[in-house]
C-alpha cells in the first residue's frame, strides 16, 4: 500500500501560520501522491512529532499499529538545514546581482545539499524502507517544519542549467 497520510503533531500544526500549514499540506500531498513515495509496503500513515530533543517519526499500518519509529535529534539535521538555508539566501542575493554563473553554482550546491539530506534520511529511516526521492521529499517537509520557508525566496525548485 502506498503512503496515504502524513500527520503533523497538533501543537506544531496549531501554532503555525496559515501560510506555513498550506506549504506543509503541499509537501504532504507530494509524499502521498500514489507512486511518488517509496516506503515499506505495509506502511500507510506517517506521524511526525516535534519535541525538544528532536523529530519523532512513526510509521503505522492501516489499523494504526506502529510498524517502526525513529527519533532524529535536532542537532543531527542542523548542519544540513543550515547549509540549505544559507545556500537559498545566497541564491536570493546572487539573483538580485544578476550573476548567472554564480546562480548556477549555488543552485547546484542547493541540489547537492538536498541529495545529502535525502541520503541521510534514507540511512536514519532504514526501518521505513524509503528510497532517495522520498528522503528528499521528507527533508523538504522537515525543513519546512523547522524553518519558516514561506519567508525564504527561492527555497522551492531548482534553476535549469543552460
Amino acid at each position: 500500500m502506498p503512503l496515504r497520510e502524513v500527520n503533523i503533531d497538533d501543537r506544531t500544526w496549531s501554532e503555525a501560520s496559515e501560510n506555513r500549514r498550506r506549504e506543509w499540506t503541499l509537501t504532504i500531498r507530494e509524499l502521498t501522491t500514489p507512486g511518488e513515495a517509496v516506503i515499506r509496503d505495509d506502511g500507510e500513515v506517517l506521524s511526525i512529532t516535534q519535541t525538544q530533543q528532536g523529530v519523532e517519526l512513526a510509521l503505522h499500518d492501516a489499523e494504526g499499529h506502529v510498524l517502526a519509529d525513529v527519533t532524529i535529534p535536532h542537532d543531527a539535521l542542523a548542519d544540513l538545514i543550515t547549509e540549505y538555508v544559507d545556500t537559498v539566501r545566497e541564491i536570493a542575493r546572487a539573483d538580485a546581482m544578476g550573476g548567472l554563473k554564480r546562480l548556477e553554482a549555488l543552485d547546484m550546491a542547493k541540489r547537492v545539499t538536498h541529495d545529502d539530506a535525502g541520503r541521510f534520511l534514507e540511512r536514519r529511516l532504514r526501518p521505513f524502507a524509503i528510497d532517495h526521492p522520498t528522503g528528499r521529499r521528507l527533508f523538504t517537509l522537515l525543513l519546512a517544519l523547522k524553518v519558516d520557508t514561506t519567508r525564504l525566496v527561492g527555497v522551492h525548485g531548482h534553476r535549469r542549467v543552460r
